[in-house]
This record gives C-alpha cells, structure tokens and sequence, in this order.
C-alpha cells in the first residue's frame, strides 16, 4: 500500500513540472514574440534544474510539437466518442474535424498563431508540424478508405494516393485563413471550411463545376 501511494505521489509531481515547464514556456513565448535564449535561463527563471528539464523535454521545439499534436489528439478524440460519429460520411467526418478543431483551438488562438510555421506545406525532419501532418494523414487515410468504399470518392490510378496531400494544403489553407479571420464568431472561417470541403470531396467525386464556381465566388466576395 505504501509503494502505491509513492508511486501515485511521484506521478502526480511529474505531472505537475510537467505543466510547470509548459505553461511557462507559453507564457514566456507570449510574452516576448520568441523561444527563451536558452534552456539553462528558462530553468533558472523557473527555479529547476536542467535535468529536470531534459526529464521532460529535450528542447522548446518538442514542447510546441506536443502541444499541436495534443490538441489534434484531443479533437479527434472527442469526435470518435460523439454518438453521432459513426453514421457520418467521409465528407461529414472531415466538416466535423474542422469545426471542432478550430473550436478546440480558440483556447490557446494567441499562441497557436505565434507557434504555426510560416512555411507549414512541406514539413521538413525538424518542423514543429511534421508530427502532426503524420498524424493528420492517418486520420485523412482512413476518410478515404471510408469514402471509397461508400462511393464517395472515385479511386483514380496514381492520383488518390496523393488526396492526403492536397488534403493537408486544404489544413494549411484554412489555417492562415483563421489566422486572418476577423469575422464574428470566425463565421468566415466556418464558410471557407464547408465550401473547401465540399470543394475538395467533389474533386475527389462529383459535381465539380458547382462547387468551383461557389468557392471562387466566395473568395472574391470575402476579399
């Protein structure tokens, strides 16, 4: 019982400096528009040791991929346990992620927009997002196994295996659009997913034509 509640009490504390390391970096990159100068005056401001640090994290970079890879995790998570998941479509299913994702965003907006790459389409080994294009890539696989067996999306020699990368440019692009987004509500940015989408699956399927001319529309009237 005693080496139970060890364990439990050292959980609870690693946890906690965990937290501690987080929200302190946040709150430094906030603040200052930058990463601290280094590892060794972060845990001195912080009161730690740098192996305390290294327990952890091995660098900045590693504490901001977790965090977008935290936050995908959590959307995804919380759309698979709705009752309503399963009886979406492939197309419903990607509307649903971008909802919720944004929505799930708006909690940490200020330092997502600090954090998000300048140059987010290509992830190289060391970009914060490659992570989380991995893992938005799983999802979108799975969309599109889903999708071609319903009918949804036509399966095109040497094409489909490249819609979870036209998929991920659509990521890309509705993020800088919520960046700019200066709507209501980011009623906007709501509008961009659904056209997007809509725009993306009919590539991928049918009904083109219609909803190309919507989307431009939409641009051209947003501008």
């Amino acid at each position: 019982m005693a080496e139970a509640k060890t364990t439990k009490k050292a959980v609870k504390e690693e946890i906690s400096l965990t937290e501690k390391i987080i929200n302190a970096f946040k709150e430094y990159k906030l603040e200052n528009g930058k990463d601290p100068s280094s590892i060794y005056s972060f845990c001195k401001h912080l009161e730690i040791s740098e192996s305390d640090f290294y327990s952890h994290y091995n660098s900045f970079a590693e504490i901001e991929r977790e965090f977008w890879t935290g936050v995908f995790q959590q959307t995804v998570e919380k759309l698979k346990n709705s009752d309503e998941w399963e009886s979406f479509s492939s197309r419903e299913k990607l509307l649903a992620f971008y909802f919720t994702w944004f929505e799930d965003l708006l909690n940490n907006r200020s330092f997502a927009l600090l954090s998000f790459p300048k140059r987010p389409s290509l992830p190289n080994e060391e970009d914060l997002l490659k992570p989380l294009k991995h893992e938005f890539h799983q999802m979108v696989k799975e969309l599109m196994i889903e999708g071609e067996s319903n009918g949804e999306i036509a399966n095109r020699k040497f094409i489909s295996d490249k819609y979870s990368d036209l998929l991920w440019m659509q990521f890309v692009f509705l993020f800088d659009y919520w960046k700019k987004d200066s709507s209501k509500r980011f009623e906007n940015t709501d509008a961009a997913i659904e056209k997007s989408v809509n725009l993306g699956f009919d590539l991928m399927g049918r009904g083109l034509v219609e909803s190309l001319t919507d989307f431009a529309k939409f641009l051209l009237k947003s501008k």
